[in-house]
């Protein structure tokens, strides 16, 4: 798992110095996929709207990845916080979480109604996770 916290908007996440668009997000992580990996941007609203969907798409394609998580929406990070520490103990403490991904993701937005409504977000490759 690469969990990348961050500041957020559609497509593309910020740091104190720079934004790192889409293509920059792709090509930093194009090929990861040769191991299963799942990549969680824990940051608001990366996949809102077209932009950030299609950014979801594009990254899958790039890196291999089995599959991304993030949010649509703003986020508090307290709720964000949670959500990301549910999701990450269900994962870990599954016997094999790659074919339980979508059901852990959803115990996640169904147990926690805030991951829900920020939109916690779960896209899968083409690998066999999805």
């Amino acid at each position: 798992v690469y969990y990348l916290a961050f500041h957020g908007a559609p497509g593309s996440v910020s740091s104190l110095l720079d934004i790192v668009g889409p293509d920059r997000l792709c090509n930093a992580f194009r090929d990861f996929g040769v191991a299963d990996c799942l990549v969680y941007f824990g940051s608001c609203s990366v996949f809102r709207g077209r932009a950030g969907q299609r950014f979801a798409r594009d990254f899958l394609d790039a890196s291999g990845a089995r599959a991304v998580l993030g949010y649509t929406e703003d986020v508090d990070w307290m709720v964000s916080m949670i959500a990301d520490l549910l999701f990450l103990q269900r994962f870990y403490a599954a016997r094999d979480p790659w074919p339980d991904l979508a059901r852990i993701h959803a115990s996640v937005t169904t147990d926690f109604r805030p991951a829900q409504k920020a939109g916690l977000s779960l896209f899968l490759g083409g690998s066999p996770a999805g």
